[in-house]
């Protein structure tokens, strides 16, 4: 083990803290973003964090629901090609030029599985929870949804529905739909043009 490494292995915000002479509160706010802090603390704080090799606890972030925002995906089948160009093409780009990371949950076609994984995503803070994918418009299907999208909200979290039947006015999600009509209209257009 290196000592860089063995460093990084015990560092803590407070040690960080005592290096560059702040709290570790201020350690928090300069490594979260969200405050205003001087450019000399700042130069201090990353520094220390540099000359320790100090990583940020995610679990620990998430505990304290301070974490990176994380968008998550739940769908049947991540090899289907227009899931495949919809999660890495869009969404994890766009996270990933943010800074955040993408969780990509597959239910392999078994439904049950599906709150499941909204639950293990809602218990990890998930900025937004994707649900991808056709289902039937049944009492159940509204009924379930509804649960999942007021779990996410309640904790400050959103559910996403792309591709799927929305739910009554007034519920916490936001809709994505296809225009599959539309779609089909500029392909035939374009065959015949």
């Amino acid at each position: 083990m290196t000592r860089k490494t063995a460093h990084a292995a015990r560092s803590t915000s407070r040690h960080v803290a005592a290096r560059a002479g702040v709290s570790a509160s201020t350690v928090s706010r300069v490594l979260g973003g969200l405050y205003p802090i001087s450019a000399e603390t700042r130069r201090r704080v990353l520094r220390a964090v540099s000359e320790l090799d100090y990583v940020a606890d995610a679990r620990a972030k998430a505990i304290a629901g301070a974490g990176t925002p994380t968008p998550a995906f739940v769908l049947e089948d991540i090899t289907g090609p227009s899931f495949a160009q919809m999660a890495p093409g869009g969404v994890e780009r766009e996270a990933h030029r943010l800074g955040h990371l993408c969780l990509v949950c597959s239910t392999e076609g078994d439904v049950r599985r599906e709150p499941d994984f909204v639950e293990t995503t809602r218990a990890q803070r998930a900025a937004a929870v994707i649900l991808v994918g056709g289902t039937a418009d049944t009492p159940e299907y509204r009924r379930r949804t509804r649960r999942i999208a007021d779990s996410l909200a309640f904790v400050g979290s959103r559910l996403v529905l792309c591709g799927r039947p929305p739910l009554s006015p007034g519920a916490p999600v936001t809709v994505v739909e296809y225009d599959n009509e539309g779609g089909a209209f500029a392909l035939v257009a374009h065959s015949r043009g």
